[in-house]
């Protein structure tokens, strides 16, 4: 009998989740016959989409429709729910931490580490006083706070009120200008649905270490830059360039210079880390501890494990340095780290992973956004529309992307934002309506 080839997927981001679609798709038959088996280890057993953060954070899509649970879209997997505590290079084994208490060695012929990152919490005082949203746990937290200081606001009085919606977020890059100008869109319409806010001198103040905000579009694509840099002046976002944060308190943050912001909520937005596994220090990892991969996603040095997406570094096919973080390249090297391990069972020759990249592009708040496609620049309604499309293509299942796509059509239907709606109702809190305006706003550069 034909001995079984062990596939061994760490995590549930979109390197496992894409992984696995093309190991399904390249080894149906080896699967269906049992000589090729697949396990997927995580704690959560559910795959979170990471790419409406602000919309989440303001209300536009429920929290639970990112979630999209393993079982629906790795139906061919076991799924251990727990950690991987220590991988055994030699023996070729994973010892896991299961959420039930017990242990148990995994072995694995082929091992995919798509372990991701995490936010950064290097700055003084974040993990105490800090909200961040990398992770869905903690993009929940900020939501929920959010929520919170706005109801807080609503029966204090306006000096009160602006300290407690007085928000601050740190990092000029994607994340950090997308959630601060959907702040300041989603304060401009909080403000006119509570009359005891109106009065309110509400804040979003945007902190950065960089001359320019969105430093890696600066060089290529500046018409991008300037057009995110007008809408921030246009939403009246307070912008501190060249400074870095140095601690944050209770009240607030103090920056380098020693001058110090009171603040009723900090979201920091300045990078990721990462974590060395147990087993896996003979790796090579760069200054960022991301393992060194090959042109063929395979960890150099080693011809079983693979890697991709925010925990690995994968030189970039077509210009030099390495491939952004972020989901895009992620589902990418996922697609082509199954594919590769897909011919090494049928004894192909391997492929260098030759992506060129697709774009990127952020949300500004309701239809205002940039967008570059190929090379090509793109601003305000077109460039929001097209990233609606473009992530809703990407999106992990069918059911997950009409759940969010009902959240968007019930925000056209009814001009109010469901998920705000079923948190005020929950509350005995007014729900909000949106905007009609900020569908209509169009501009270009």
């Amino acid at each position: 009998m034909e001995a079984t080839t062990h596939i061994v997927l760490l995590g549930a981001g979109y390197v496992s989740v894409n992984a696995y679609r093309s190991l399904a798709k390249a080894l149906r038959r080896q699967l269906k016959t049992g000589s090729v088996a697949i396990t997927v280890i995580d704690p959560l057993g559910y795959h979170a989409h990471q790419g409406w953060t602000s919309e989440t954070l303001t209300g536009i899509i429920q929290a639970s429709h990112q979630r999209t649970q393993l079982t629906d879209i790795m139906p061919q997997a076991r799924l251990l729910l727990g950690k991987a505590d220590y991988i055994d290079i030699d023996d070729k084994r994973i010892y896991v931490h299961l959420n039930d208490g017990t242990t148990q060695w995994v072995p694995y012929d082929h091992l995919v580490l798509g372990i991701g990152a995490y936010d950064k919490l290097a700055l003084t005082g974040s993990q105490q006083y800090g909200y961040q949203v990398k992770g869905h746990q903690a993009l929940l937290r900020t939501m929920e706070r959010i929520q919170e200081l706005v109801w807080l606001a609503s029966t204090e009085s306006p000096a009160m009120a602006q300290r407690l919606l007085t928000f601050t977020v740190v990092g000029g890059g994607f994340t950090g200008v997308e959630i601060a100008t959907n702040l300041a869109e989603y304060v401009r319409l909080v403000q006119k649905q509570y009359p005891s806010l109106r009065d309110a001198n509400a804040r979003v103040r945007l902190i950065h270490s960089t001359k320019h905000i969105l430093p890696g579009l600066q060089l290529r694509f500046d018409r991008l830059v300037r057009y995110a840099e007008r809408q921030i002046r246009q939403y009246g976002i307070e912008v501190i360039p060249q400074r870095r944060v140095v601690e944050l308190t209770e009240m607030g943050v103090r920056l380098d210079d020693q001058s110090f912001y009171e603040s009723g909520l900090v979201i920091t937005a300045v990078g990721q880390m990462r974590k060395v596994l147990p087993g896996t220090e003979p790796f090579t990892h760069d200054a960022q501890k991301r393992v060194y991969l090959n042109k063929f996603l395979q960890v150099k040095g080693q011809t079983d494990v693979w890697g991709g997406g925010d925990a690995c570094r994968v030189e970039h096919p077509i210009r030099p340095g390495a491939c952004p973080s972020n989901a895009l390249w992620a589902i990418q090297h996922g697609v082509h780290i199954g594919r590769n391990i897909a011919r090494t069972i049928c004894h192909k020759p391997l492929k260098p992973l030759t992506y060129p990249g697709l774009g990127q592009a952020a949300s500004l708040g309701l239809g205002k956004g940039v967008a570059e496609l190929c090379g090509i620049q793109f601003t305000g309604t077109l460039a929001w529309i097209m990233r609606w499309f473009v992530f809703h293509s990407f999106m992990p299942s069918r059911r997950t992307m009409f759940a969010c796509m009902s959240d968007w059509f019930y925000l056209l239907r009814t001009q109010r934002r469901k998920a705000l709606q079923r948190h005020s109702v929950e509350a005995g809190k007014p729900d909000l309506p949106v905007e009609q305006a900020s569908w209509v706003t169009y501009t270009t550069a």
